[in-house]
């Protein structure tokens, strides 16, 4: 999406790796990989032909997926497809968006759709946070949010409530 598309470029203009004897010294590990969503992205540890030793990728952190409408447009056979690929390593998703869309002019079949569903669904959220806004507006005046702060966190609603004077808001669950 639109809104995302200098992400990538950020992220690797990133310094990933603190220095000797700095707080966050070899956190990140020395090296970490960018890719797209599929299964050729999923690097498994093996030998290159002149001998070199290839490390395997120990997490997979996916950036707002999402499907568009279209044909050939859901993001969920590569998701699906780069998962099992991967095998048992954590797959982290920010923001995802994995609902089914309507494809244009209504050619994607309903055969298949529950899977899609159904793999959507596999994902757990262990942390959340959405704004709430009236519908229809462009994000204001916003009305409260939905947070999940934990695997074992309840979902909890906020609701804004202004405090007199204009002095301010405040969020109440």
């Amino acid at each position: 999406p639109k809104q995302l598309s200098g992400v990538a470029k950020l992220l690797q203009m990133m310094d990933w790796q603190s220095n000797e004897g700095e707080e966050n010294e070899g956190m990140v590990g020395n090296y970490l990989n960018f890719g797209s969503i599929g299964k050729e992205h999923v690097v498994n540890a093996h030998v290159t032909e002149d001998g070199r030793q290839v490390e395997q990728d120990d997490v997979f952190i996916i950036i707002a997926p999402q499907s568009m409408v279209g044909v050939d447009s859901s993001i969920i056979g590569p998701l699906q497809e780069m998962t099992e690929a991967a095998g048992d390593r954590p797959m982290i998703l920010i923001n995802p968006d994995l609902t089914d869309k309507v494809s244009s002019q209504g050619q994607q079949n309903v055969r298949g759709r529950q899977d899609r569903i159904n793999f959507a669904n596999s994902f757990q959220t262990i942390y959340h946070f959405q704004n709430i806004y009236v519908s229809g507006t462009s994000y204001f005046p916003i009305l409260g949010s939905m947070t999940k702060l934990s695997p074992q966190a309840p979902w909890v609603a906020h609701q804004r409530r202004d405090l007199m004077n204009e002095d301010g808001e405040i969020y109440v669950p």
